[in-house]
C-alpha cells in the first residue's frame, strides 16, 4: 500500500514540474559569430534538442555596416560584396553544428537596424523562444544601448540571454 501511495505522489510531482516548463517548439537564435553568439548557438540548439524544436537562425546585417567609406577597407572591396563571407561563414557554422546534434534548422541574412530587425522577425516567424548572446561592454558602447536590451523591450516573446562572461 505505501509503495502504491509512493509512486502516485511521484506521479503527480513529476506532471507538476512538467507543467512549469513552456512548450517551446520554434526558438529564433540571433548570431554574428562573436564569441557570446557562439555560446547562444550552443545554448539554442541544446535547447531545441531537449524539447524537440526547430531553430531559425538569422544573421542581421546592419545598414551602418553597408555604408562604405573611401578610407576603410571594406569587405566588398576583398569579396566582391559586402559581408558576404562573414555572413555565410557564421551560418554554416551554426547549421552544421545543428545538423551534428539532429536539430532542425534553417538560416536566414536579414538586413536592418539589429535589434528592430530581430523583434520585427520574430513577430513574423512567431518563435516560442529567442538566444540571442550579449558581449559585457562598458564606457561608451554600453551608453549606445545594448542589441540586447532593445530586443527585450520591442518583443513579448521571452528571450535568453547568454553572455560571454
Amino acid at each position: 500500500m505505501i509503495d502504491n501511495l509512493y509512486k502516485s505522489s511521484a506521479t503527480s510531482k513529476a506532471a507538476d514540474v512538467q507543467e512549469l516548463f513552456i512548450d517551446i517548439r520554434k526558438i529564433l537564435l540571433a548570431t554574428d559569430g562573436s564569441q557570446s553568439s557562439i555560446m547562444a548557438t550552443e545554448q539554442a540548439i541544446a535547447w531545441a534538442s531537449f524539447f524537440e524544436a526547430d531553430v531559425r537562425a538569422i544573421y542581421v546585417e546592419n545598414d551602418f555596416e553597408m555604408l562604405e567609406s573611401p578610407y576603410m577597407e571594406t569587405e566588398k572591396h576583398l569579396k566582391g560584396k559586402p559581408g558576404i563571407g562573414r555572413r555565410t561563414e557564421v551560418l554554416e557554422a551554426v547549421k552544421n553544428y545543428a545538423e551534428q546534434n539532429n536539430v532542425n534548422i534553417e538560416t536566414r541574412v536579414l538586413r536592418g537596424q539589429v535589434a528592430r530587425t530581430i523583434a520585427d522577425y520574430a513577430e513574423v516567424y512567431g518563435p516560442d523562444l529567442i538566444i540571442i548572446g550579449n558581449s559585457e561592454k562598458s564606457g561608451i558602447k554600453r551608453s549606445l544601448g545594448s542589441v540586447v536590451d532593445a530586443v527585450m523591450k520591442s518583443t513579448d516573446v521571452p528571450v535568453l540571454v547568454i553572455s560571454d562572461n
